[in-house]
């Protein structure tokens, strides 16, 4: 009886150790593989020319030796934790289950991260990609459909205004003393709070008078600033009798789609801004103006736009998308013209980014230049895993432009097209671990993902 037991406790202990060994096993071979991925991600990002970098290891998976040694691999802990979204990624599509949202996935590592910047890039991947594919015959024709340009311009805006929101809670609760805070709640509380300690004292130049001790543009521009077009309604109607025709102006904008005016409204407004408002002494009622009719887009509006964040979401409400003929050059700003003014025109330089690589990756996501930033901040190295992650999850909502081969340059641009990178040469990103891809049913069962012979 003795002998049996030991019998079964050594088969036991065996079929223990065998099964840790095959998990571990397992589990080197989907880093490698992971780690293979990633190679081709940054070899077509960076072109087969001989600034290419080789980063391929020259040691084969091999069995451990040792039950319960870590798997080794190139990776490290950021790599790591986004590799282990991509594997829940996979495995829930593997075995049938609703498929998860990667970019959701992916946004979860910033949150073990702590790190703000990278909370606030996945919170601008997730808000730019969450918009509706136009039907296309490729990418490339869907991506700069007008529809779909316009959706890009609505998210950004929707993620600068809240982003500014937030910044103006922030301030006003770190400063409740100064701000006074009270009123009904609400955006115009918040921004006369807001002003309370950004404005505190009387300017020179504001025209059109006060509303409860700030000057009416002000209040205007930063409840605009703030997304909030009724509460800057409101501002509007408490001083109608001081601004003239803007009421109506400002109701036909509020209440149109695409906050545009009808073109004879906007060539009107824009009249009186030529005649009257230009040489306005009031930098808050230009801008105002300016941002309404989408007018004087040479004006950078620098007293009140000062942060790169303003800059371009004044930029961004002037972008027209159609033309009836009767713009001036000076009144017109297209969604590609502020593209190249922005990658080309002012560039790396211009914005520091080597000092600020998030600043400027946000500068051109946000203008719907995906593969330039996905380009860009796969040269700071520090931020690389970054970069092949936000790609991933770009190509799986197939919003990546694809370049004409491997050896594409890393930026190229398409007839009619924006700056675009090579991309990626993968299988899809729901089976980046997984030798898988999708296309072939089995016999009695769900679609599995197989992988075509090498």
């Amino acid at each position: 009886m003795r002998g049996t037991m030991r019998c079964c406790r050594t088969i036991e202990e065996s079929r223990r150790r065998t099964f840790l060994l095959a998990e571990e096993y397992h589990r080197e071979s989907m880093l490698v593989q992971w780690e293979q991925l990633k190679q081709r991600v940054l070899q077509t990002l960076l072109g087969s020319g001989e600034d290419a970098l080789d980063f391929t290891q020259d040691v084969e998976p091999s069995f451990v030796s040792d039950v319960g040694a870590p798997g080794r691999s190139a990776l490290d802990s950021v790599e790591v934790a986004y590799g282990r979204q991509i594997y829940i990624f996979n495995e829930k599509i593997v075995n049938g289950h609703v498929q998860p949202n990667l970019g959701d996935l992916c946004a979860s590592v910033a949150d073990s991260l702590d790190d703000k910047n990278v909370s606030e890039m996945w919170l601008m991947v997730r808000q730019m990609s969450d918009v509706l594919l136009v039907p296309a015959q490729d990418s490339l024709k869907s991506r700069v459909a007008v529809d779909m340009q316009m959706a890009f311009v609505r998210q950004a805006l929707q993620f600068l205004e809240n982003s500014y929101k937030n910044y103006t809670m922030v301030t006003v609760f770190g400063n409740l003393h100064q701000a006074q805070l009270g009123g009904v709640p609400g955006t115009y509380q918040l921004v006369h709070s807001f002003l309370n300690i950004k404005l505190p004292g009387p300017l020179p130049g504001m025209q059109d008078g006060e509303v409860e001790g700030h000057p009416v543009w002000a209040l205007i521009y930063y409840c605009l600033r703030c997304g909030d077009l009724s509460a800057a309604m409101q501002v509007v109607n408490r001083a109608q009798h001081q601004l003239g025709e803007f009421k109506n102006w400002f109701q036909e904008y509020m209440n149109s789609p695409d906050r545009r005016l009808a073109p004879a409204t906007e060539n009107k407004l824009r009249l009186h801004y030529r005649r009257v408002l230009r040489n306005s002494a009031d930098p808050y009622k230009r801008a105002v103006y300016c941002l309404i009719g989408k007018c004087d887009i040479a004006d950078n509006h620098g007293e009140v736009a000062d942060k790169t964040e303003d800059y371009l979401w004044l930029k961004l409400n002037q972008v027209c998308f159609e033309d009836d003929g009767s713009n001036a050059p000076q009144d017109r700003l297209t969604l590609a013209q502020l593209q190249k003014q922005l990658l080309e025109d002012y560039g790396e330089s211009h914005f520091s980014a080597s000092q600020q690589p998030f600043l400027y990756f946000q500068v051109l996501f946000l203008t719907a230049q995906f593969e330039a930033a996905v380009a860009f901040l796969f040269r700071v190295e520090r931020l690389r895993s970054h970069a092949v992650h936000v790609a991933l999850v770009l190509y799986e909502l197939r919003l990546l432009l694809k370049s004409s081969g491997q050896s594409a340059q890393l930026l190229s641009q398409e007839a009619g097209g924006p700056p675009h990178g090579a991309a990626p040469q993968l299988h899809p990103p729901a089976h980046a671990l997984h030798p898988q891809i999708r296309g072939h049913r089995p016999p009695r069962g769900p679609p599995v993902l197989l992988l075509p012979a090498e």
